[in-house]
């Protein structure tokens, strides 16, 4: 029986997880989430797994409306998993999903986070151990990837109040929050970024690019471009 990933990704760690997981247990499909919403799923699956990034201490808005939107049938038997990558804090990015496949009456088995490195350079300088932590990393993901070959359970909890309130904050304003980059003299109109964009978010106009205020802060279009040409506000121009 085949079995199938929903990942979202902005600078490739997510899709990383989603390609080991998937090369672990075999037989496995992986779809991007990106601008997606109200898929169905009808065919029946082995296993069905989350694997994003945790944004403000909880899951990324287009995430959110996903698994709000989506409808699981004939997959009463089918195991459902989670993995949730963090930089600093992991806050509840797994009970806050908890809670959405509960009210869209789907049922998480096992749901794990694991600590990569923050870079969301707005606020935070990437660490120059880059190597030794995903090293780590991938140490503990084979014991997650174990735990999930043999579907093993956990429970998740209840999100706590002032993370939700943080969260909810976020939610609330983050597809406008791109109206703070900017763009330098050094753009050539390449279209890179708009291409690594997960949420088609960007247009090139005039050879230039568009922000169409559905951002999800992944930062993914300053991170790729080529000339460093996109930067937010005063925040990170320099970084790596």
């Amino acid at each position: 029986m085949a079995n199938i990933i929903f990942y979202f990704t902005g600078t490739g760690n997510s899709l990383k997880i989603a390609r080991m997981v998937s090369n672990k247990i075999g037989n496995c499909e992986i779809f991007s989430i990106g601008s997606n919403q109200g898929i169905t799923i009808n065919k029946e699956y082995e296993s069905i797994g989350f694997i994003y990034p945790v944004y403000y201490w909880g899951v990324p808005k287009c995430v959110k409306d996903f698994i709000s939107s989506m409808t699981i049938t004939n997959n009463e038997k089918t195991y459902v998993y989670a993995i949730a990558s963090y930089g600093g804090f992991k806050g509840d990015g797994i009970k806050i999903l908890n809670k959405l496949m509960l009210d869209n009456g789907i049922k998480l088995n096992y749901g794990k986070t694991i600590r990569l490195f923050s870079n969301y350079i707005i606020n935070f300088n990437v660490p120059n151990d880059i190597k030794k932590r995903l090293d780590k990393c991938d140490k503990k993901l084979e014991s997650i990837i174990d735990s999930i070959q043999h579907k093993k359970t956990n429970s998740t909890g209840k999100p706590n109040g002032i993370v939700g309130k943080f969260y909810n904050k976020f939610i609330e304003t983050v597809s406008q929050q791109d109206k703070y980059f900017n763009i330098n003299s050094d753009c050539i109109g390449c279209g890179v970024c708009k291409e690594v964009c997960p949420v088609n978010n960007i247009e090139i106009v005039s050879n230039k690019p568009e922000f169409q205020h559905h951002c999800e802060q992944c930062l993914a279009c300053l991170q790729f471009c080529p000339k460093h040409a996109i930067n937010y506000n005063d925040k990170t121009q320099g970084k790596k």
